[in-house]
């Protein structure tokens, strides 16, 4: 009996089906930040299917499929643009998408992950950051930055809600 339920759930292919996406009922993004005289780089890292909703609104496109062969780098670093206040000492910080890919994390959610790199105009001894990204899209959105500054890996940790969008200022 098992092994006739077996042939036929191998011959409709079942088993070549796609697992259902896990559910998160948390909205996050996580971005490390790399302060190194005048070098900022970075690696942000977001679950897939909330920055796809997001990039979709952006892009007007509601069939824009993120996936590991297409993580939409240009229309990212766009997002990232308007979503994502830098300044180090008063000048804005552009960000450019250096790499990108995806992973699954320890729950078997997909995360899309993005190198990103800039230049300040001079070492950073003062910023001012407001990490928006996914606000428009999740009420509940939360954003931890952690910045590390070198020479000495000096290490700060922000955080950001959707509930409470200010700019945060350090000093160096």
């Amino acid at each position: 009996m098992i092994r006739a339920a077996l042939a036929v759930l191998l011959a409709v292919g079942v088993w070549d089906l796609p697992a259902p996406p896990a559910m998160h009922d948390v909205h996050a993004s996580h971005l490390r930040l790399v302060l190194d005289g005048t070098t900022v780089a970075g690696r942000i890292r977001l679950f897939h299917d909330d920055l796809q909703l997001g990039l979709r609104a952006l892009a007007r496109d509601s069939t824009l499929v993120l996936s590991r062969e297409q993580p939409a780098r240009e229309l990212f670093e766009r997002y990232l643009a308007q979503q994502l206040k830098l300044e180090a000492n008063g000048q804005r910080v552009v960000l450019h998408v250096a790499e990108a890919g995806s992973e699954q994390d320890a729950g078997g959610q997909l995360m899309m992950w993005y190198l990103l790199e800039g230049k300040a105009n001079a070492p950073v001894t003062r910023l001012v950051m407001l990490q928006g990204v996914l606000f428009e899209a999740f009420d509940n959105q939360q954003n931890i930055v952690q910045l590390f500054r070198m020479p000495g890996e000096e290490r700060r940790t922000l955080y950001f809600t959707a509930a409470d969008p200010r700019d945060q200022a350090l000093s160096f």
